[in-house]
């Protein structure tokens, strides 16, 4: 284990915890709003910065103290909303996040990630990395499946045997033993001899795939709540769906590389796309604002920035998932990812704004997140951090 990585190592990880929770039950005064923004747009800052740099595992411990004050806010903010009897969304929001960023920070040391190089037909439980696992390996065929007609890759697949067993892997599919998660990483793709598998062992799954789960329902009551009109939300769909299907359209999906071809793929894209449309029409609304005559649109601007912000965060727990099944990484500090959080904590922030600032903050607060959202759709392919991201698809 990394010496960095020794503080949130269990079981200093559960003191910590413990510490954390009593200290949110403890808090005697509600979570400040400007303390809570503050927050948010230094950790929103840190993402971004992140962002623009190659991608490495040391970078969420950097944020360590920002995540940790965020757990922190967050809990105190699902304190007071259980307390006042808020909305489900605000509190399944709030409990959501706070459970997927601690479960993320305190299991991470404790997770482990190794390859191991298999030949055919030869047993082997010894990884690259000394590691010894406890079961055996042994590959017994691997190929790749090709698109009908074509030399472009559909599907790489392997079969194994664990301790003996048949086991099926391909992208998207890994196989799952004891606890260890088995992912199809590379092969000898000329003589089909060879192949490395990753291997994963990863205890925050379960907290994360819960807060997950909590903010994604939080995320659809949120929309829900946030639209009165049975006009304004149709024609925010329909716009929607124009970006999608332009973007869409830039796409190859008769060919898509095998890591694109997964079930989440679709959502992710289209919640994104949605997503960005609310988010530059809610801009919009605010800008229109400023014109006596239009001073009725920028009513429309906070529901839509709620919608958009609901929808970012959908659409990020939905490219998690797709991570984990794809590479055993639910976050990958990839520069997509990075600037993606960027947006969504920026929209937290026009969202915490007092509903008695002046149109000019929110204003202002609601250009920084639509010109963070540029960066993370376009600007991000210009990054040589990026160049090795499976993010690029859209630039082709």
């Amino acid at each position: 284990m990394r010496p960095e990585l020794q503080f949130f190592a269990f079981p200093l990880s559960l003191i910590l915890a413990a510490a954390l929770l009593v200290s949110i039950l403890l808090f005697p005064k509600k979570c400040p709003r400007r303390l809570s923004v503050a927050v948010l747009s230094l950790l929103a800052i840190g993402f971004a910065v992140i962002g623009c740099l190659k991608p490495s595992p040391v970078h969420g411990y950097f944020l360590a103290p920002l995540i940790l004050a965020c757990i922190f806010f967050s809990g105190v903010e699902a304190r007071d909303a259980i307390r006042n009897k808020a909305g489900l969304n605000i509190i399944l929001s709030h409990l959501g996040l706070g459970i997927v960023l601690a479960s993320s920070l305190f299991s991470a040391p404790d997770s482990i990630q190794s390859a191991i190089i298999l030949d055919k037909d030869q047993p082997k439980h010894l990884c690259e990395d000394g590691m010894v696992l406890d079961f055996d390996l042994e590959l017994k065929d691997v190929h790749t499946e090709h698109y009908e007609g074509t030399d472009k890759p559909r599907q790489y697949r392997a079969t194994i045997l664990l301790n003996g067993k048949s086991r099926q892997i391909s992208i998207n599919h890994p196989a799952s033993y004891k606890g260890w998660l088995l992912y199809l990483s590379d092969f000898d793709r000329q003589h089909e001899k060879r192949a490395m598998l990753k291997i994963v062992r990863d205890p925050s799954i379960p907290g994360v795939l819960l807060g997950m789960a909590m903010l994604v329902i939080a995320a659809v009551l949120g929309v829900k709540r946030s639209w009165k009109s049975r006009l304004v939300l149709p024609a925010v769909i329909a716009i929607a769906l124009i970006f999608t299907l332009i973007s869409v359209s830039r796409i190859n999906f008769s060919t898509l590389p095998p890591a694109l071809r997964s079930f989440w793929f679709a959502p992710h894209l289209m919640v994104y796309m949605l997503a960005y449309s609310t988010l530059a029409l809610s801009l919009l609304c605010a800008i229109a604002g400023f014109i006596p005559r239009a001073s009725k649109a920028a009513r429309l601007s906070r529901p839509l920035l709620e919608t958009s912000s609901s929808l970012i965060l959908m659409g990020i727990v939905f490219g998690a998932i797709w991570a984990q099944l794809s590479w055993g990484d639910y976050w990958a500090w990839d520069a997509k990812e990075c600037w993606a959080a960027a947006t969504y904590l920026l929209t937290l922030c026009a969202v915490h704004l007092p509903r008695r600032n002046n149109n000019a903050i929110f204003a202002a607060s609601l250009l920084l997140s639509f010109a963070a959202m540029q960066m993370t759709w376009y600007g991000v392919n210009l990054l040589p951090s990026a160049q090795s991201s499976m993010h690029t698809y859209n630039s082709k």
